[in-house]
């Protein structure tokens, strides 16, 4: 492939959405349990809040759009940006985020996305950051293969949940039901949690 990995101006932010759909798609089908949390977005809306959230981030110096471009044709893209570091470890003040690496269904497997990774690493080192985060949807095990292959370790595990009313407990669904009080533990003076180690 004759392809170039460029900068994209935020004025053509929207020349993105057809990859991003894809990657909702993708997201939808890997991880058909959170649709238990809401109704998934329709491609429209769900581009309108990422869309709003790029050209937010793009507000800031240390963020990018990288597009690898064939002449015309967007193979993929990855949106990068600095942000505030964790205070756990010794990694300046700020680490970079991959928020999102889609490569394009007919150029999977050719290269495309190591290429959008390694530059969306030197742009990084270039702004300072030592490490970067990356997010990768529940499900979505050839994202986190192909990460770990290029050196990503696993690092912080995010859950999600409602703050109202908790649709599961394991696997099957919660009832609406106030839960009965705990047993106390014969003996012993305190709650039982239910596990009998």
């Amino acid at each position: 492939m004759g392809h170039v990995i460029v900068d994209l101006p935020a004025v053509g932010i929207d020349c993105l959405e057809g990859l991003w759909q894809e990657l909702l798609e993708h997201h939808l089908s890997a991880a058909p349990l959170l649709a238990a949390l809401g109704t998934p977005r329709e491609p429209a809306d769900s581009w309108r809040v990422r869309r709003a959230q790029y050209l937010r981030w793009l507000g800031s110096p240390t963020a990018a759009v990288l597009v690898a471009r064939d002449g015309d044709r967007i193979l993929g893209y990855a949106m990068i940006r600095c942000a505030d570091a964790a205070g756990s470890w010794q990694w300046g003040d700020q680490v970079g985020t991959l928020e999102t690496l889609v490569v394009a269904d007919g150029a999977r497997g050719t290269g495309v996305g190591r290429e959008l990774l390694d530059a969306a690493r030197e742009r990084l080192a270039g702004w300072g950051a030592e490490v970067m985060t990356i997010s990768v949807i529940a499900g979505n095990e050839g994202a986190a293969r192909f990460y770990r292959r290029e050196g990503a370790s696993d690092y912080l595990r995010t859950l999600i949940m409602p703050v109202r009313q908790p649709l599961f407990i394991g696997r099957g669904p919660v009832s609406a039901q106030p839960a009965p009080p705990a047993k106390r533990a014969r003996g012993r003076g305190r709650q039982s949690i239910g596990s009998r180690a």
